[in-house]
């Protein structure tokens, strides 16, 4: 009987699920979505049953009509969600993930009590996407929530949480959290003190590759499979589809492209910029470099709702390319959901700079494209002052199925971009986590490198890369000059 991996990942809006052999072959996927609630501008939750839920759709889906042994199951997440439970194992309220913004007073005053500090030990600036100033807002708002709380998980740990019934996150998911330390790879009993957040709230941590527990009977019993099947601690999403995809060495930057935007780059050294995020890579040695925008994917997204539904999203993308490189002199700055990396501002707000009476709707979509694209390359500009060489850049997600904003980023940057089969993503990654941790692979990541696999690659246009630069150093120049404006307005 023929044995196979299942990897799962919880994205922003869908949980995704593969089965592999356990060399990396896809043989059989499923995609479930989930809604996004903002009760308040700037808020954003989700519902950890739609996760579940959707885990046992999706597994169900992939394992149907497959005979052989599921080995193992691996599960990675969106970073940084706060998911509180009781000792039960009841969720208190509903899961507020990385989207949300709330938390910027209370990230401002850690940035004065505590910046230094978090800086040594874990080099992120205090930012609203994480997970402690969501807590800090969660003590100060909600008491009866953090009174009742047993612990708080992330996504992924919550998801293993109702596989195993074990609460344990990996080091990866974890170490995007301020209150790690990564020199020492675990939990800052330092750091959780200075933030006067309760030490239960940080759950005991594990190797992305280790067996934390068993499929239990429940949950075999709605997944359809047999109980004991062996479940590894996983990844956060970004580290396990930049393994997947190829990203096991310094040098390989990766973009992750979808609702929200990532770009990281394997480094065998611990590089520390306040702008960046630092955090431990899913293979061991490895910390990813680089950072993460908030509505990469859902900038085009919003522009398709607003200009109506009966309107095809590729024919938006087509208007776009009847518009030159520039946009007409048009600058959108994609902040629609407060930013992460590298301006790590929860107050900022899109913009478009520029507009004219001579600007047209498909001037407003190239624009768009394009200010995806500067986030991008301003990511990319901060890892390589940092004298880390970029040697190639790989991509992968919905946005690289337009041919249009893929050249784009490629002469935004100035390189080549290499899109990767789409079969190399997260899941994937988390597959081979299971069969390392399992013993059906010696090495997760030599089996990443020669699965996955480049489709095509976008080459720079020179020319338009040198007009590129120029509009990318007003895109730079716009937020510092706006910020204490966006801050003014949110009080407003």
């Amino acid at each position: 009987m023929e044995d196979y991996l299942i990897g799962v990942d919880i994205g922003t809006s869908s949980i995704k699920a593969v089965l592999t052999t356990p060399v990396g072959e896809i043989v059989a996927r499923s995609t479930v979505h989930y809604p996004t609630h903002h009760p308040q501008p700037g808020w954003a939750e989700q519902d950890p049953e739609h996760w579940w839920k959707g885990a046992v759709e999706a597994i169900r889906s992939v394992t149907a009509g497959y005979p052989g042994r599921v080995a193992g199951i691996g599960v990675s997440g969106q970073g940084c969600g706060v998911t509180l439970v009781d000792q039960a194992g009841d969720v208190i309220r509903p899961a507020i993930i990385w989207m949300d913004s709330r938390s910027e007073p209370q990230c401002e005053r850690l940035r004065q009590c505590c910046l230094e500090e978090v800086l040594v030990q874990n080099g992120k600036s205090p930012a609203p996407y994480n997970a402690d100033p969501v807590l800090l807002w969660l003590i100060e708002n909600e008491p009866e929530s953090i009174r009742r709380a047993e612990t708080s998980l992330t996504t992924t740990a919550y998801l293993n949480f109702r596989l195993t019934g074990q609460k344990v996150a990996n080091r990866s998911d974890a170490s995007l959290l301020m209150a790690f330390d990564l020199a020492a790879k675990t939990w800052s009993e330092e750091l959780i003190e200075k933030f006067e957040i309760p030490r239960r709230l940080y759950p005991p941590l594990a190797d992305c590759a280790e067996v934390i527990g068993e499929l239990t009977p429940a949950a075999a019993q709605e997944l359809g499979l047999q109980a004991g099947i062996p479940v590894v601690a996983g990844g956060e999403d970004t580290s396990s589809a930049g393994m997947a995809m190829g990203a096991v060495k310094e040098g390989y930057a990766f973009l992750s492209l979808g609702t929200a935007g990532t770009v990281y780059m394997p480094t065998t050294g611990r590089h520390v910029r306040p702008e960046l995020l630092t955090f431990l890579h899913v293979l061991e040695g490895q910390y990813l470099i680089g950072g993460s925008m908030a509505a990469l994917g859902a900038s085009l997204s919003w522009l398709h709702k607003l200009l109506g539904q009966d309107r095809e999203i590729d024919s938006l993308i087509d208007l776009a390319a009847q518009s030159q490189p520039g946009a007409g002199g048009l600058i959108f700055l994609p902040y629609m959901s407060g930013e992460l990396q590298p301006i790590n501002d929860g107050y900022a707000r899109g913009m478009f700079f520029g507009l004219s009476l001579s600007t047209e709707l498909k001037d407003i979509v190239r624009a768009v494209l394009e200010g995806t694209a500067y986030a991008v390359a301003h990511n990319l500009a901060l890892i390589e002052s940092l004298g880390i060489p970029i040697t190639e850049v790989r991509a992968v997600g919905g946005p690289t199925r337009s041919a249009l904003w893929c050249q784009i980023i490629a002469d935004v940057i100035g390189r080549p971009l290499h899109v990767v089969s789409r079969e190399a993503g997260a899941p994937l990654g988390n597959a081979l986590l299971a069969g390392q941790g399992v013993g059906l692979i010696e090495n997760a990541a030599g089996a990443a490198l020669q699965a996955a696999r480049v489709e095509h690659s976008h080459q720079p246009d020179m020319h338009k890369h040198e007009h590129y630069q120029r509009m990318f150093e007003v895109y730079c120049q716009l937020y510092p000059q706006v910020k204490e404006q966006y801050a003014r307005l949110a009080q407003l």
